[in-house]
C-alpha cells in the first residue's frame, strides 16, 4: 500500500490520530517563552564578550537603568529638587535596584581662594542636605565640566537618574563556569555544556521575570510623578521588557492580519467556504503544532524568530492551494473518478514536487546555521522543525479530510485566473530579447547595490520614533552623554622605574602621615601619569561620535577645581584618597582605577544617534591614535563595552549572509539536478532564482538600508520560498513537453494549469509578508517588505523569464 492509498483509505484514524497528537503537542504551548534580551543579539563565542564580562565583575555591575527627569519648573530650585529627593527615594525602595545615581549625590566643589583641598573636602556640600545653597548649585552645575551632559543636560533643564541593579552573582558564577568548560579537554565536556545551559537558561528566565517586574514596578511610580514633569525610563531592562510587549503584539496582530487576508484571497479565489476553510484549519493546526514542538523542546523565540509563525501559515496556505489546484483540475478532467481516486491521484501527482519544494525550503532555512550569531542560528533550527511539521500534517490532513467530503458538494468550476497566467506568457513569447535584456540590466543593477551593501545601523533606529524606548534614547543622547559604552581599559607598563619625588614643600605633619599611602599607589595615581591619561580622556571626548567620558581623570579634574585649578601633585593626590567620603571616592575614582592603581578604564559613551556613525571606523581609529599618537603598545590597552560587542555582531553579518546564500545555492543546485535528471535545466531553474535574490539584496543595498540580524535572513528565506515557483513549473513542464514534444505550447499549458497555483500562492505570500509592515520593530518591517519584494521577483521569474529560456535553449533533447 502506497502512501498516498493509505491516507485516503483511513481518512477517520487519520484525522483521529492527528487531533490525539495536536492535544499532546499542545500542551507544549505553555512552555514557548519569548526572550528579548541583549543576550540574544551576542556572538557567545566572541572574545570581546569573555573581556566585556570580566571588566564589568572587576570594575562593578553595568546593569542599570536611567530614568530622565525635565521638570515643568525651573530644575535647579528647591520646590523641583524636593521632588527628586522623594523621587529617589521611591525609587531606592524598588525591589531589585541596588543603587540610584542622581543630582544629590554630586559634591558642590568650586574654587576658593585662600582655601586649600583640605579645607574644601572638610566642607563638601551636596544637594542632598537640609539647608541647600541654590546660587551655589547652579554656580557649580552650569561650569562644572564632569557634570555637564552626564548627570545634569547643558541647559540645565533636564536631569538623569542611573538605577544600578542588584548583580546575579548566581548567573555571573554560571557564564564563568561555561567558560571553563568551554577551555577544558574532558571526556565529559558536552554533557557538562548541556547541564550548564540548562542552568543559565533557568537562571535567565528568572532574571527576565525579575526585569518585567522591576520596569512595570518603576513604571507605575514614574506614572504618580507625571504631574511633575516629562519622565522616561531607558537601560537594558525596559528595552528587553517593552520589546517582549512588541513582539507578543506582532505575533498576536500578525496573526489575525494574515488570518483576514487568506479569508478574503482564499474567498476571491475559490470562491467556495470549504476551499477557504480547508487552508485556514491547516494553517492553524500546523502553526499550534510547531508552538507546542518548540515549546517542548525548551527553545526561546527571539527577535529574529518571532516571525516563525506567519511564515509557517504562509508555508502551509501556499502548499494547500497548490494541491486545491490540482484537485479542481483533475476533477474536471477526469469525470468519472470516484473521490478517493481523485484525492489520490492528486496527492500521488503532487508528492514529489511538494516533497522537493519543502526540501529546498528546509535547505535554505538550514543554512542559517552557519551563522555566528545565535538569534539567526535559532531561527533557521525553529523553521526547519516548523517546515517539517507544516509538510508532514498539511499532506495528511488535506488528503485525509478532503476524502470524507462528497465530490458533488465541492465547488469544482474554473476560474478566470488562467487568461491572466496566458497573457503573462504571451508577453514572455512575444518579447524574449527584451525579457533577456531586462533580466541582465536587473542583474547589473543587483552587483552594484551588492557592493554598497553596509552593517553600519543604529540601535535607536530599531524602534519608531513614537515608541518610548526612541524618545529615551534619543533624549539621552542628545542631552545627556550617549547611550552605548566604549571602554579602553589601560594597563601599567611591565617594567616599572620607581622615581623618588621631594616631599620637603610639603606640611611635614601630612607627610608624615601619608608614607604608607603614597608607596602603596599604583603606577595610574600618580600626578605625571594621571596628566598622560588626561590627554587620552580629552582626546575621546572631544571626537564628534562619542559624548561623556568617565575615567578616573573626572574626579581628579573636580579635586583640581577644589584645589583652585592647580594640578595635584602625588602628596596631594594621596591626601585626596584620605578626604573624600567613601560613596564619593568609590564613584569618583574606585569604579575606574583597580590593581593597585595599574589599570585603569576610561568609559567613553558612544552618540547613537550622531549622523554617519560609523563603529568599525570609531574603534578602528581609537585603536589606532592610542597606538601612534599616545605611543600605547598593543598589549598594554584593550578595547570593549557594548559598541565593540554590538559591532562584532554587524561585522559578522556579511559573514553570515555571503555563507548561507552560497550553501542555500549550492544544495539547491545539486537537488535540481536529481529531480530534473538535467544539468541544463538545473541550471535555467536556478537562473530566476539567483537574480530574485540578488535583486532583494541589491535593492537593500541601492535604497542604503543596512543590513541587521533580520534582512540578512532574507536572502535565504526569499531563495527557500521562491524555488517553490521554479521547481513546481518545471516538474509540469517536463510532463507537458513529454505529450507535445512543443516547446512553446508546453510553456503555454504550464502557464494555463501550475501557473494558476503560482499566482495564488505569489499573491497570498506577498500579502502576508506586507503585514509584518505594521510592527514598531524597524527590522520586523523591513523583513516583511523585502521578503514581499522577493516573491514578486520570484514569480516574475517564474512565469517571465523561465518559459523564455526554456524555449529559447530547448534544454530537453
Amino acid at each position: 500500500m502506497t502512501v498516498t492509498n493509505w491516507i485516503t483509505r483511513t481518512p477517520k484514524i487519520n484525522l483521529f490520530s492527528m487531533f490525539f497528537i495536536l492535544i499532546i503537542i499542545a500542551t507544549g504551548i505553555s512552555n514557548f517563552k519569548l526572550d528579548a534580551s541583549s543576550e540574544t543579539l551576542l556572538l557567545e563565542n566572541d572574545p570581546d564578550l569573555k573581556l566585556y564580562r570580566e571588566n564589568t565583575e572587576l570594575y562593578g555591575s553595568s546593569d542599570f537603568l536611567v530614568v530622565t527627569f525635565t521638570p515643568n519648573e525651573t530644575l535647579i530650585s528647591k520646590s523641583v529638587i524636593t521632588d527628586i529627593k522623594t523621587l529617589v527615594s521611591d525609587l531606592s525602595q524598588i525591589k531589585g535596584i541596588s543603587s540610584v545615581l542622581s543630582l544629590l549625590d554630586v559634591p558642590l566643589i568650586e574654587s576658593l581662594p585662600g582655601e586649600s583641598l583640605s579645607d574644601i573636602a572638610d566642607s563638601i556640600s551636596t544637594l542632598n542636605e537640609k539647608n541647600i545653597d541654590i546660587k551655589l548649585a547652579k554656580r557649580v552645575l552650569s561650569t562644572n565640566p564632569v557634570y555637564k551632559n552626564l548627570l545634569i543636560s547643558e541647559d540645565l533643564k533636564t536631569t538623569a537618574f542611573q538605577l544600578t541593579l542588584n548583580r546575579n552573582l548566581i548567573y555571573e558564577s554560571l557564564i564563568n563556569e561555561r567558560y571553563l568548560i568551554n577551555e577544558s579537554f574532558s571526556e565529559t565536556k558536552q554533557e557538562d555544556l548541556n547541564e550548564i545551559n540548562r542552568l543559565i537558561n533557568i537562571e535567565k528566565a528568572q532574571i527576565s521575570n525579575n526585569e518585567k517586574k522591576l520596569v512595570s514596578s518603576i513604571r507605575s511610580l514614574l506614572a504618580q510623578y507625571s504631574t511633575k514633569g516629562e519622565l522616561f525610563l531607558g537601560g537594558g531592562a525596559m528595552i528587553t521588557a517593552d520589546t517582549i510587549k512588541f513582539i507578543s503584539q506582532d505575533l498576536f496582530v500578525f496573526g489575525i492580519a494574515v488570518l483576514l487576508i487568506f479569508v478574503v484571497v482564499l474567498s476571491y479565489i475559490f470562491r467556495s467556504l470549504v476551499w477557504v476553510l480547508i487552508p485556514l484549519l491547516t494553517a492553524g493546526v500546523t502553526s499550534i503544532l510547531s508552538m507546542g514542538a518548540v515549546g517542548w523542546l525548551g527553545w526561546k523565540v527571539t527577535v529574529v524568530s518571532a516571525n516563525f509563525v506567519s511564515i509557517l501559515m504562509i508555508i502551509s496556505i501556499s502548499l494547500m492551494v497548490h494541491l486545491i489546484v490540482r484537485y479542481q483540475e483533475l476533477a474536471s478532467i477526469n469525470k468519472n473518478l470516484n473521490q478517493r481516486e481523485l484525492v489520490g491521484e492528486t496527492l500521488r501527482q503532487m508528492f514529489l514536487p511538494c516533497l522537493y519544494t519543502a526540501l529546498t525550503t528546509l535547505v535554505a532555512f538550514a543554512s542559517l546555521i552557519v551563522s555566528d550569531i545565535k538569534p539567526v542560528i535559532d531561527f533557521g533550527i525553529i523553521m526547519v522543525l516548523g517546515v517539517s511539521i507544516t509538510f508532514l500534517f498539511a499532506f495528511i490532513f488535506f488528503g485525509s479530510l478532503l476524502s470524507l467530503i462528497n465530490k458533488d458538494r465541492l465547488n469544482l468550476g474554473s476560474d478566470n485566473s488562467s487568461r491572466k497566467t496566458l497573457m503573462i506568457h504571451s508577453l514572455a513569447k512575444n518579447n524574449p530579447y527584451k525579457v533577456i535584456l531586462f533580466s541582465l540590466l536587473v542583474l547589473l543593477l543587483s552587483s552594484w547595490g551588492i557592493s554598497k551593501l553596509t552593517v553600519e545601523n543604529k540601535f535607536i533606529d530599531y524602534f519608531k520614533s513614537s515608541t518610548e524606548i526612541y524618545k529615551g534614547l534619543s533624549l539621552i543622547d542628545r542631552k545627556l552623554g550617549g547611550t552605548a559604552t566604549l571602554d579602553v581599559i589601560i594597563d601599567a607598563p611591565e617594567v616599572q622605574i620607581a622615581e623618588d619625588e621631594g616631599f620637603d614643600d610639603f606640611d611635614d605633619d601630612f607627610g608624615s602621615a601619608l608614607d604608607d599611602e603614597i608607596e602603596e599607589q599604583g603606577y595610574w595615581f600618580t600626578s605625571d601619569n594621571l596628566a598622560y591619561l588626561e590627554t587620552i580622556h580629552d582626546y575621546l571626548e572631544n571626537r564628534p561620535e562619542i559624548g561623556k567620558v568617565l575615567s578616573v581623570s573626572s574626579g581628579i579634574k573636580i579635586a583640581e577645581i577644589a584645589n583652585n585649578n592647580k594640578r595635584l601633585s602625588d602628596l596631594e593626590l594621596a591626601l585626596l584618597r584620605k578626604l573624600l567620603p567613601e560613596e564619593i571616592e568609590s564613584q569618583l575614582l574606585a569604579s575606574y582605577i583597580t590593581n593597585g592603581d595599574n589599570q585603569v578604564r576610561l568609559s567613553a559613551r558612544v552618540i547613537e544617534s550622531y549622523e554617519g556613525l560609523n563603529r568599525k571606523e570609531l574603534i578602528s581609529s581609537v585603536r589606532y591614535d592610542l597606538e601612534n599618537e599616545f605611543n600605547l603598545s598593543k598589549d598594554r590597552y584593550k578595547l570593549t563595552g557594548i559598541s565593540v560587542i554590538y559591532n562584532n555582531l554587524l561585522q559578522s553579518l556579511f559573514g553570515s549572509l555571503i555563507g548561507s546564500m552560497g550553501i542555500v545555492f549550492l544544495c539547491i543546485f545539486l537537488m535540481f539536478i536529481f529531480l530534473f535528471r538535467s544539468l541544463s535545466l538545473a541550471v535555467i531553474g536556478i537562473i530566476p532564482n539567483f537574480l530574485a535574490a540578488g535583486a532583494v539584496i541589491g535593492t537593500i543595498g541601492l535604497i542604503g538600508i543596512p543590513l541587521d540580524v533580520m534582512t540578512v535572513t532574507v536572502a535565504a528565506v526569499s531563495i527557500g520560498m521562491g524555488v517553490d515557483n521554479t521547481i513546481h513549473y518545471i516538474h509540469r513542464f517536463k510532463k507537458e513537453f513529454a505529450a507535445s514534444k512543443n516547446y512553446l505550447e508546453s510553456t503555454k499549458r504550464t502557464h494555463a494549469t501550475i501557473g494558476r497555483a503560482l499566482f495564488y500562492t505569489s499573491i497570498t505570500i506577498v500579502l502576508g509578508f506586507l503585514v509584518l509592515s505594521t510592527s514598531n520593530f524597524s527590522p520586523t518591517i523591513f523583513f516583511g517588505i523585502f521578503t514581499s519584494l522577493s516573491m514578486v521577483m520570484a514569480v516574475i521569474g517564474s512565469l517571465v523569464l523561465l518559459p523564455v529560456l526554456l524555449i529559447k535553449l530547448k534544454p530537453i533533447r
